[in-house]
């Protein structure tokens, strides 16, 4: 009877020792090669860069695309790199590569995309960015569907 009795506590144990030692449900799925190879994508980021890069080689490009997904919800971050650059007789005058980082939270029971953050590591990137948030909002309740 002594026995009986500890074998559902131990149980519990065995099970609570489990579960702490198990890590949460969670997957990354790096998109970054197929949004890169996609030719849509690729312009936008060039046009991007073509209204805020400056200089005579200047270049964008993505960086990272991930969508994060786990027992919480899921999430997307994307990297963009632009740079300014500009060169003279050989000679660089000027060279700054800047990141712009967008968050958002994806919902698929509808599709949609919320609570869009974006970011720089560049000051004026920053502040272009907080000018222009409220189009970026409008712009994906207009458009913010992925599939």
């Amino acid at each position: 009877m002594g026995c009986s009795s500890r074998r559902p506590i131990a149980a519990l144990a065995l099970a609570g020792a489990i579960a702490a030692a198990t890590p949460a449900l969670a997957l990354d799925i790096d998109l970054t090669p197929t949004l890169a190879a996609n030719p849509r994508i690729e312009h936008e980021i060039g046009r991007l860069c073509r209204q805020v890069c400056l200089g005579n080689k200047r270049k964008s490009w993505l960086d990272k695309a991930v969508v994060h997904g786990d027992l919480g919800g899921s999430s997307v971050t994307v990297r963009l790199k632009l740079r300014s650059k500009q060169v003279s007789h050989g000679l660089i005058v000027y060279e700054d590569t800047a990141t712009v980082r967008i968050d958002a939270d994806l919902s698929l029971a509808d599709c949609g995309i919320a609570n869009v953050r974006a970011t720089s590591n560049n000051d004026l990137y920053r502040g272009l960015l907080k000018a222009l948030a409220p189009e970026i909002r409008d712009a994906v309740q207009r458009k913010g569907k992925f599939c």
